[in-house]
């Protein structure tokens, strides 16, 4: 693995592909809520062009349940997020590995977010 000041997009969504491919990521409202209560999401990913609604929707289901978690990020749109893990569109994106999300967490937190100018 890349050891490095920041990562970029492209590296995060690679990532996140990879660990698509080892069954440590699920996608959608339903699964992760249900993943959630049983305490399995590590990590949730949530799409930077969903609206405030949705998003303040979504965070009032999961703060309800009994499970916390332990960390979530808005990142991405909802169709490079899909692209990742080889589904349509998705606004939201849970790992449920603790190697992964530990992996995911530090390339996130040393992303630099910058707005795409035309």
């Amino acid at each position: 693995m890349k050891i490095s000041e920041s990562y970029t997009e492209e590296d995060i969504l690679r990532f996140l592909g990879l660990a698509t491919r080892a069954s440590k990521v699920v996608s959608g409202n339903d699964q992760i809520i249900d993943e959630a209560r049983k305490g399995h999401i590590k990590l949730l990913i949530v799409a930077r062009d969903i609206s405030q609604n949705t998003f303040d929707k979504f965070l009032s289901v999961l703060t309800s349940l009994e499970n916390e978690i332990p960390a979530a990020y808005r990142f991405a749109d909802k169709r490079k997020l899909g692209n990742a893990i080889g589904r349509p569109d998705r606004a939201l994106v849970g790992v449920t590995d603790e190697g992964f999300a530990g992996k995911l967490e530090i390339m996130l937190d040393r992303f630099e977010y910058k707005e795409e100018q035309n």
